[in-house]
């Protein structure tokens, strides 16, 4: 512990806990990126625009990673857990999966 009642993060353990990273972003973002990049590719058949779509995507993802590294990931595992039901107030608030 530090003498301020914090505690002391170990760089050690920081560099091991986080995702593997490329160019700032992780990895996971750095294929949704080239994913999105080669469909801006195939839409326009111009190279141009695949040349102004990847620097913005990755741009979006290095702020998002600065914060949270691994942003995307729980972003991907929230919305594949399924979302919430519209008839939930006839349910008991719960999802109407839920209730068997």
């Amino acid at each position: 512990m530090a003498e301020s009642g914090r505690l002391q993060a170990d760089p050690l353990f920081q560099g091991l806990a986080r995702p593997p990273m490329i160019l700032g972003v992780s990895y996971m973002f750095f294929v949704l990126n080239a994913i999105m990049c080669l469909i801006a590719f195939i839409q326009t058949n111009n190279f141009i625009a695949l040349l102004v779509v990847a620097p913005v995507v990755h741009g979006v993802g290095y702020l998002l990673c600065l914060k949270e590294p691994r942003a995307i990931e729980l972003l991907i595992l929230r919305t594949s857990t399924g979302t919430k039901c519209m008839n939930r107030a006839y349910h008991g608030h719960t999802n109407s999966y839920d209730i068997f």
